[in-house]
């Protein structure tokens, strides 16, 4: 049986916030977990600034160096990211490895990367992550890539890989994934021609997108294979896409990609910029919200997030889920939807008000349409909402519902 990591988190609470610090810290234990490091202590210090040489106070370093003589302690991980010269006199202080938030995260991404996207967008978060840390740092990053736990990623670079070679393999990857955005802008502007809207679920990490858009694509997607979905951290990192019609009404493109969380790495956020691009283009933004763990804290982070791209403008429905395992609705001062993607209630009340949103200029019309433009009618019947149709001598009297888009195209068998 393997033994696990055993470490102490540290977190400073220099916000005054200390619902916000506590939080974060049951949150990178979470992400501790993930990467079977167990939590033995938490260690928590309120601060109005943050020490240079140590982070936290000097004396405080010395509490957690007794703390981990008695607890048999692997290693430390912080909250909040630390510079290189802090990193290194904390491991000369504490004699384990100092990990912090930025890099525990980075390994995650590392773990769960299965596509070359996403594998092309997590080398170059770790490489960017490295540059600035290799002057002075060939002990840490060392021990980072050996000791206790074997580090995927930064830590098996050779340390006399120098910051030229870096600089040269970091601008490869934005070379490769500046390809992939081209890409990707293609299939957009594909979809953008098509007419068809793109509707984006963002959200907190594990906060139930992946299961959604399951939901959604088993009743009315065209294409019934599902993505991965587990109670984990980050579970998805590459965007997924579906399109979803039910009936005979218009379609949309749902999307899912990867999720946020609070201090996410500047890092990640700059080389997933082709991923998160994909959110940008969305004509409506279902923000997803986990009703058993409800947090405002992340729905206003979430919110920051989407102001920080540009596209807190954009219209959003917020979307609380796991209703089956709620007991108590939480307070929300917002109108939202609650949900169950186990059960299904609330979904079909979702739908009509996406519907609602992405169709909001479809009006009703009656077409004349001749016998030999059947093929117009098979059009109309699988893009849109047929009401009646009435065969005479003249051709078929349809009165149909038209979005602008199919208004433009068929504008010359309306009857006026």
């Amino acid at each position: 049986m393997q033994t696990l990591d055993r470490a102490i988190l540290v977190a400073l609470n220099y916000r005054s916030d200390v619902e916000f610090t506590k939080q974060s810290v049951d949150e990178l234990e979470e992400l501790a977990k993930a990467v079977d490091i167990k939590t033995i202590d938490k260690v928590i210090q309120s601060s109005d600034t943050i020490d240079p040489k140590y982070f936290i106070g000097s004396g405080k370093v010395l509490e957690i160096k007794q703390m981990i003589d008695i607890l048999n302690i692997d290693m430390v991980i912080f909250d909040d990211t630390l510079s290189p010269a802090q990193i290194r006199n904390l491991e000369e202080m504490l004699e384990v490895q100092i990990f912090d938030r930025s890099f525990l995260i980075l390994q995650i991404f590392a773990l769960r990367a299965q596509t070359k996207q996403a594998i092309l967008e997590v080398s170059l978060a770790q490489k960017l992550y490295m540059l600035p840390r290799l002057v002075g740092m060939g002990k840490s990053l060392s021990r980072q890539g050996g000791g206790s736990f074997n580090a995927k990623g930064p830590g098996e670079t050779k340390l006399e890989t120098d910051r030229r070679r870096l600089s040269m393999e970091i601008t490869k990857l934005k070379q490769s994934l500046e390809s992939i955005k081209k890409e990707r802008h293609i299939s957009r502007q594909r979809r953008i021609k098509n007419n068809i809207p793109v509707v984006a679920l963002v959200g907190y990490t594990n906060a139930g997108k992946s299961s959604l858009m399951n939901h959604l694509s088993n009743q009315y997607g065209t294409n019934k294979n599902e993505v991965f979905e587990k109670d984990m951290l980050f579970a998805t990192l590459d965007t997924k896409s579906k399109r979803i019609q039910k009936d005979n009404q218009p379609p949309f493109i749902l999307i899912d990609t990867v999720g946020f969380i609070s201090k996410l790495p500047p890092e990640l956020v700059k080389s997933f910029e082709s991923t998160l691009s994909d959110i940008t283009s969305a004509d409506l933004i279902l923000h997803i919200v986990d009703g058993k763990n409800y947090s405002p804290l992340q729905i206003n982070f979430t919110k920051q997030v989407l102001k920080d791209l540009g596209i807190d403008d954009t219209p959003r429905l917020l979307v609380v889920t796991k209703k089956d395992l709620i007991n108590q609705i939480p307070d929300i001062m917002e109108d939202y939807f609650l949900i169950s993607n186990k059960t299904g209630e609330g979904v079909a009340e979702l739908y009509q008000a996406i519907s609602a949103h992405i169709y909001k200029d479809s009006r009703i019309f009656k077409l004349l349409l001749p016998f030999d433009k059947g093929s117009i009618y098979e059009k109309l019947k699988s893009d849109t909402t047929i009401l009646d149709t009435n065969y005479t001598e003249d051709g078929m009297y349809v009165k149909v519902v038209l979005t602008p888009y199919l208004y433009n195209l068929y504008k010359a068998y309306i009857i006026k």
